[in-house]
């Protein structure tokens, strides 16, 4: 399986970046493949999917995610769009985890790789924080190897999923209200994430890959533009509750735009 893959989009083709679509999953905002092909793929030679597009780990939503995953591949090769997939936290299965477009002027990832403990707000890692300390040790060289820090966040992903499950809590509020206050750390951490991303997949960057000019995101799901001296770095939000979504339109290496999507016909 891949880690890091490199694509060079022809010359003059529109590539569009969008994340955490997150299909399958209960509170995901897509009504349907039709009409998100409507939007999100007119004008547009390829679709850069930068993580998470479906929910495909062990969970209450793997298998409807996997299904409406395959409706969009086969509807982007009707489209004539080529359609590129980056793994993220919750589709872990997917093969690359970075990708460098135009030489690497250009890199997406999904974002998780950011922190070693994959989302620290996670309820995954705030409740079995000695199981996944243990695997985060295993990859000793994950701050000098960017190969080896990508993999260890797909590890921590196929280790998280079995060991929580929201068993016997079928009132979906209840849900709700503990999938964002518990534990206490979750929301703290929430918030200092969101403020601290930009700045984190700056140092990312420089690290890992400084000639990156570009750098897109995902896992967030709070849309934003950050610049760095000559880097720029582009989240795209989410197609979830409470989330909005954006996308990227880059050309030969260049920002077409960076907007917020709606969907036609969809209020």
């Amino acid at each position: 399986m891949p880690t890091i893959e490199t694509i060079e989009p022809p010359q003059g083709a529109v590539v569009r970046f969008v994340s955490d679509l997150h299909l399958g999953h209960e509170r995901c905002e897509v009504p349907s493949i039709a009409t998100l092909a409507e939007t999100l793929l007119h004008g547009i030679q390829m679709l850069v999917l930068v993580g998470d597009a479906a929910e495909t780990r062990v969970c209450d939503w793997q298998a409807r995610g996997k299904a409406l995953r395959e409706e969009l591949r086969r509807t982007c090769k009707e489209k004539n769009v080529q359609l590129v997939e980056i793994a993220g936290n919750h589709d872990p299965d997917t093969e690359p985890l970075l990708i460098r477009f135009w030489g690497g002027k250009v890199v997406a990832m999904h974002g998780h790789a950011l922190y070693k403990e994959v989302a620290p707000w996670s309820w995954e890692y705030l409740l079995h924080k000695n199981e996944c300390n243990k695997l985060i040790d295993n990859f000793a060289d994950s701050d000098t190897n960017l190969v080896s820090r990508l993999e260890l966040s797909r590890a921590m992903c196929q280790l998280t999923p079995p060991i929580l499950r929201r068993k016997g809590i079928k009132n979906k509020y209840l849900r709700g209200l503990l999938h964002c206050f518990w534990p206490p750390q979750r929301p703290l951490n929430i918030i200092r994430c969101w403020l601290t991303c930009g700045r984190r997949a700056n140092r990312f960057a420089e690290r890992f890959f400084p000639e990156a000019q570009t750098v897109v995101l995902g896992h967030f799901h709070r849309s934003g533009h950050w610049r760095f001296k000559n880097r720029h770095i582009y989240n795209t939000g989410a197609w979830f509750k409470h989330a909005t979504p954006y996308c990227l339109d880059m050309q030969d290496a260049s920002v077409l735009s960076y907007k917020k999507l709606i969907l036609k016909n969809f209020p």
